[in-house]
């Protein structure tokens, strides 16, 4: 009987022992299990995170690269359109030359820049005398006609830069009375030789003239008295008037004379002014030091009335 009860205590013991032992080891798998799962689950976050990480990297590459590329592009664009002329504030130098400028190119301009001229009818309502073809006779080489006169007057009025009316009226006024409406282009008279040209200038301004216009003859005629014009002789200074009897030279005796000698009634606003009587009085008396007569006030006149209107 003790046998069999200590057998059976065996058993028991056994069994208990052996159901303590099964849940000992599911307990440990269960543990082993959520450290299994854990650290998947861990190793999963990681490799999200990393993966998000390498997605996220990736993509702020491909961002950069594309701003990159735009950049890129844009300089492209600004550099195209400058080749283009594009860029207003560009100021580099241009290599290419204006028309025109190159060597020995110059440009077309009108000869005569103010826009003034006379014209052969002006000339002949003012000087009604010389407007026909029979007014000079063939034997007589100082007198001209108004037609033969209108152009060298216009060269004139071109080459001295002429840009007043009243300027040109008071000139070709005093040099139609000084030649007698063009019949005379020298002074016969005047006994010491070298007085002439339409507007009848004396010695010392014909000589100043002939120099200026004509350097080398004038040293060649005037000789040892090159010096000294006044030492020149009557037959001296009859040779250097001829060098400027020529039609541009006498008929523009006048306007050089305005912006040479008498300077002061060149492009003023006080003096010779357009229609103004009295200012061509005060050229007479004042500017070429000769008497105011009727006879120079009519040619005033007439000139005043025809030309340039």
């Amino acid at each position: 009987m003790k046998f069999k009860t200590a057998v059976l205590g065996i058993a028991v013991s056994a069994i208990i022992f052996a159901s303590l032992s099964e849940g000992a080891c599911r307990k440990r798998n269960r543990n082993t299990t959520d450290v299994s799962a854990s650290a998947s689950t861990t190793e999963a976050a990681s490799s999200s995170s990393d993966s998000s990480s390498s997605e996220s990297i990736s993509q702020t590459a491909s961002t950069e690269e594309e701003e990159t590329d735009k950049s890129s592009k844009l300089s492209n664009k600004v550099t195209t359109n400058k080749n283009k002329g594009g860029d207003n504030n560009d100021t580099s130098d241009s290599s290419e030359e204006p028309a025109g400028s190159s060597d020995g190119e110059t440009s077309s301009s009108s000869n005569n820049s103010s826009g003034l001229s006379i014209t052969a009818d002006q000339l002949n309502g003012a000087n009604p005398k010389a407007a026909s073809d029979s007014y000079c006779s063939s034997s007589d080489d100082q007198c001209s006609t108004n037609a033969d006169a209108v152009d060298p007057i216009n060269n004139a009025i071109a080459k001295y830069g002429m840009t007043r009316r009243g300027e040109i009226v008071a000139v070709v006024a005093n040099m139609l009375f000084e030649s007698g409406a063009w019949s005379e282009n020298i002074n016969s008279g005047n006994s010491e030789g070298g007085q002439g040209t339409r507007c009848m200038m004396m010695w010392n301004y014909v000589s100043q003239y002939a120099q200026e216009l004509h350097p080398d003859e004038y040293e060649q005629l005037m000789g040892s008295s090159s010096g000294d014009a006044d030492s020149a002789s009557a037959s001296v200074r009859t040779k250097v008037m001829d060098l400027v009897l020529d039609p541009d030279d006498t008929f523009g005796s006048g306007f050089w004379y305005l912006v040479t000698v008498a300077t002061t009634y060149h492009n003023s606003d006080s003096k010779l002014r357009d229609g103004n009587v009295d200012d061509f009085k005060d050229y007479v008396e004042n500017g070429i030091e000769t008497e105011y007569t009727d006879e120079r006030e009519q040619w005033w006149t007439a000139a005043n009335k025809y030309l340039l209107v």
